[in-house]
Parts: C-alpha cells; structure tokens; sequence
C-alpha cells in the first residue's frame, strides 16, 4: 500500500511540475523572442537539481553578468577589507606598491585612515611601479568608448577612479585631479578628450564633466605630491623586503557598489587586487586562471572569461553557468549577506524599479546591458517560500530594451507565483 501511495504521489508531483514548466516554455516560445536568441536556467539548490533549461547549455555575451565571476573570485580571494597598497619604511622613505585598490580618492569611498598614514609616515614616498604589466584596456572593448566614464584605464595606483573632474561656474574652472588644469578648453566637441593625449574639453553649456584620463608615471606622481603635501619619486625597482599591507575600504561596501551600480571601474581592479594576493604582477589574467582552475572545473561547460566588468564582446557564458556559480555562492555565503550585495527588486540598484508587484522583495539580481544584450541572473523567492536560482540571457535583441524587460519580468513573476 505505501509503495503504491508514493507511486501516485510521484506522478501527481510530475504531472504538477510538468504543469508549472510548460507555463515557462509558453512564455518563451511566444512571437515575442522569435527574433533574438534567448536562454533561461532555473536550479533548485534544496532539491539540488535542475527545474527548467530553454537554452540553459547554449553560449551568450553575459554584459554586467560578468560581475557576478568576478564577485566570487573576489569573495573567495580578499580579506574583509581591499588591500591598499603593499608598504615598507626605511629610514624616512615610505615605500609604496599598488595593488590596484579602486577606493583611493573614489567619491563614494572616503578612507581617511589610508590619506592620513600617506601623509604621517616618511618624509618622502618612494612609489614602486613596476608590477603591472597588462594593457590599460582589455581584449574587446570598444575602442570609442575611451571618453566614457564607464570605461576609464585600469591601473597598479588608481585615483579617483582614473576619471578627470571638471566643474564649471561661470568662467570659473574647477578640476580634480589638478594636474590637467591647463589642459581643459572650454569648447563644444564632439568628444571630450582627445584619443592620445590628455586634452580636454568642456561645453559653453556644460557644467560638469566626468572623463577618463591616460594613465601616466607623472600623472600620478604629481597628484598624490598634491593630494599628501611631500616628495614623491618613482621607481622600477623592486619593492623592499619584507613589506606589509595596508587596508582600506571594508570589501562587502565595495562589491554593494559594484553589483548595485554595475560599476565597470570597480569591476576591473577587484580583479587586480585580488591578484595582488596571488603570486607574481598584478594580473586579472591570472586571477581568472587561478580562480578557473580552482573553483570551476566542475562547471558544465567550459567559459570564455575575459573581463570583470562584461564590456568585453569576448566573453561567454551559459545560462547554467551562471547558475552553477550562484549555487557556489549560496552555498558558501550567507543568504543575508548575498542579499545585501545584489541588487534588489523594487529597492535598489539597477533593478530599484521593477520587480516591485511583492509585498516582500523577491528578486535579488544581476543585470546586464550592451547594444543587443540583455541579462539578468540571480536568486528569486518564490510564493511558497522556496528560493530558486535563475539566468536568463536575451542576445541579438533588436526590439525596445524595456519592452525585453518587461517581458523577462512576466517570466520571472511565473516563477514567483508557480513553483
């Protein structure tokens, strides 16, 4: 009698979870993705087990979903606050190496502690720079967004994000960096810095304009002369030994403001600070091989990943890529600390203005944006209380982003309200 009440309980729980996803492949199957390619993968991790693939195995330009790998590399590679900088004193020279922290002198991020130990120790700084060896951009990116402050040069000692300042009152002009405020002319065109050089400019119209700079030795030497008030020398030779790290920001602040704001500068140089505690140059290169070899041989297929940030048009993932690496962290992290990072429906980030139909949040999500590339990847609470994880890759789009959007959020609330 038991056997055959577990047969019948069996199939009715078949027959219900059939009912539940032929709602997904109607959904999917619909005139309105006829024209653009489009992967979803649904994964339970209680049952640990996959609930719903269209398209799940297949390749897709990730965008900003990128961040969701470099969030984990970073996660499993970085104490609880950014390495600043690696240090050491000798005599009255404070001798300094960059690891790549993005914090320095960021807007969003102040570190008094770290400014005050640059100007408290030594006479003079004596900054180390030669363990970052890489280009300033990665393998496709576009070449034309180099005036975009989404895409400003990565480097060893970022400051300000790498992003030139200017602000306009009148016929007043303010800069920060200071260094380029000789290099500004208030004049209409096209592009707001020249390609090779640091040239700028500013409309008659404008009043304030963020622009990324060429990353120069001299660039840098002379703004921190600015920003800590001393001497500050270069040098190509190795950093003394032993030398000791110095913290900044707390890390959970940095990648909050990395997942939330799909912050592209952010992206790229947890990257290199994670490799700052790897053997070798500061190399996103190799914290991709370490972190790949380490943690995802067990994924499904094997990705092509290039970039932190997802500017880059060579990278591809699967939909159950994606979700394999959700499942690492779910699994290994707190829920309220993962929650907290990720954007969430209705409440913040890039997804603030969606997902806001629950009396709860329920959608806790990556997004990702290029021309013709729309994704969203992450964990979503369904009405019977279970947590799913999910992600759904739209390529070749040609329709209106936020028709894409509304339809990708029909599908996620039948997640939602039927499993």
């Amino acid at each position: 009698m038991n056997k055959l009440i577990y047969s019948l309980l069996a199939v009715f729980l078949s027959n219900l979870l059939f009912g539940q996803t032929e709602l997904l492949q109607k959904h999917l199957d619909s005139e309105f993705y006829q024209t653009q390619f489009t992967g979803f993968y649904l994964y339970d991790p209680q049952e640990k087990k996959e609930v719903f693939s269209y398209n799940g195995n297949k390749f897709f330009t990730p965008a900003s979903n990128a961040k969701i790998f470099t969030l984990y590399a970073a996660m499993k590679s970085l104490p609880d606050s950014i390495p600043a900088f690696k240090y050491a004193i000798r005599g009255d020279e404070l001798h300094i190496e960059g690891t790549g922290d993005p914090t320095f002198m960021h807007p969003k991020f102040k570190n008094p502690k770290v400014l005050e130990f640059l100007k408290n120790k030594g006479s003079k700084i004596i900054l180390h720079w030669n363990n970052f060896d890489e280009e300033s951009f990665l393998p496709g990116w576009t070449w034309d967004d180099f005036r975009k402050k989404y895409s400003p040069e990565r480097s060893q000692f970022p400051i300000n994000e790498n992003l030139l300042t200017i602000s306009k009152s009148g016929t007043n002009l303010k800069t920060f960096p200071t260094v380029f405020k000789d290099n500004i002319k208030v004049k209409e065109s096209a592009e707001a810095r020249d390609f090779y050089t640091n040239q700028f400019y500013i409309g008659a119209r404008s009043s304030t304009v963020k622009v990324p700079f060429i990353v120069q030795e001299d660039v840098i030497k002379n703004t921190i002369i600015e920003i800590v008030g001393k001497p500050v020398e270069m040098s190509k030779a190795p950093m003394p030994s032993p030398s000791s790290i110095f913290y900044s920001t707390l890390a959970d602040k940095v990648y909050k403001e990395m997942m939330e704001e799909s912050d592209n500068f952010l992206a790229e140089h947890l990257l290199i600070v994670s490799s700052s505690t790897m053997n070798g140059k500061l190399s996103s290169v190799q914290t991709i091989k370490t972190i790949t070899d380490k943690y995802f041989t067990d994924l499904k297929q094997k990705p092509i990943w290039v970039d932190g940030s997802g500017l880059s048009r060579y990278n591809m993932f699967t939909p159950q890529n994606l979700v394999q690496v959700l499942d690492k962290m779910y699994k290994e992290f707190p829920e309220s600390r993962l929650f907290s990072i990720f954007p969430v429906g209705g409440k913040t980030g890039t997804i603030k203005n969606r997902y806001k139909d629950g009396v709860q949040p329920y959608v806790f999500a990556k997004t990702g944006t290029l021309s013709h590339t729309i994704t969203l990847s992450g964990y979503v609470k369904s009405n019977s209380g279970k947590t799913y994880i999910f992600s759904l890759m739209n390529d070749h789009v040609t329709k209106n982003a936020s028709w894409v959007r509304n339809e990708n959020e029909k599908l996620i609330r039948l997640v939602r309200d039927n499993f």
